[in-house]
């Protein structure tokens, strides 16, 4: 079957694809080169490629699709688009990705989801939509992420936590490199909905060196008290989440989460801010 270029087609893969130009342009290197690639799995693909996640090959797979350059047979995709034709792209998307690195936005804002349950209708509908799906899919990795970047300090902001979320603040809070100041701040340890998850961690808390701040202030307003609901994780004044996703096992993979990773001149804005939270919060000498 020939090829069908199609140019607005061909612009609408390119525009999909033009947040990971870089990793789109090695995968179809390799399929102008072994095209029968397209034909295993994404994780297969993903390691001959080298550089690329399974999720980057799934959405390269997706794009191919809807742009008439591959088709579907059985369980197989099969790719149409001739070897020319792919070069061609791979030419356009290392154009793309040069452009990007000298054209920034002051921020560089990423979408980060949680999917409700493995396999969930809401992924799959997902995915059936034309156009680029969300990269990141398990918000507890981007906070991963957020962890090993960070050559500072490292600052949580969770409301509320359970035993599954305090076992990840541990494990994020001892990834951190050497010389990392760790940081959480929550509601009172007295409170269940925080407190008790926390304190059953309390020793390996202590053990890393974790400053905890209270943030509950007495207020005149309705509630009788000044406090937060917002959840953050920030790496240094760089990178940081801001989402729905509490520390909470219902929230970390149960339930559907959406919130965005942002680095640029934000993160500078919101350390500030944080700071301006630690210096009003209650530090917790003893815990």
């Amino acid at each position: 079957m020939p090829d069908r270029n199609n140019e607005a087609d061909i612009d609408v893969l390119l525009n999909g694809l033009s947040p990971l130009a870089r990793q789109a342009s090695r995968i179809l290197a390799y399929l102008a080169e072994f095209p029968d690639g397209l034909g295993g799995s994404d994780a297969a693909l993903s390691s001959r490629v080298g550089e690329v996640s399974a999720e980057h090959v799934a959405i390269a797979r997706r794009s191919l699709l809807a742009a008439g350059l591959a088709m579907q047979v059985n369980f197989s995709t099969k790719l149409i688009a001739t070897p020319e034709t792919l070069r061609n792209l791979v030419e356009n998307l290392k154009g793309i990705e040069a452009y990007l690195r000298s054209h920034t936005d002051r921020n560089v804002v990423e979408l980060v989801l949680t999917e409700p349950g493995a396999k969930s209708t809401l992924r799959k509908a997902i995915d059936s939509l034309p156009g680029l799906s969300p990269i990141m899919f398990q918000t507890s990795d981007v906070f991963f992420r957020l962890a090993r970047a960070a050559k500072r300090d490292l600052v949580v902001l969770a409301p509320f936590i359970d035993n599954q979320g305090a076992d990840l603040l541990v494990e994020l809070f001892s990834i951190c490199r050497p010389g990392v100041h760790c940081h959480l701040v929550c509601r009172p340890l007295s409170e269940p909905q925080c407190g008790e998850a926390f304190l059953r961690r309390a020793d390996d808390f202590r053990r890393i060196g974790v400053l905890v701040y209270e943030y509950a202030l007495p207020s005149t307003l309705p509630s009788g008290r000044e406090t937060f609901h917002a959840k953050v994780v920030l790496s240094d004044d760089d990178l940081f989440y801001v989402g729905s996703s509490n520390f909470m096992g219902s929230a970390l993979d149960r339930s559907f989460e959406c919130g965005v990773l942002v680095g640029g001149g934000a993160a500078k804005e919101l350390s500030s801010v944080l700071e301006a939270v630690r210096s009003i919060a209650k530090p917790v000498r003893h815990y």
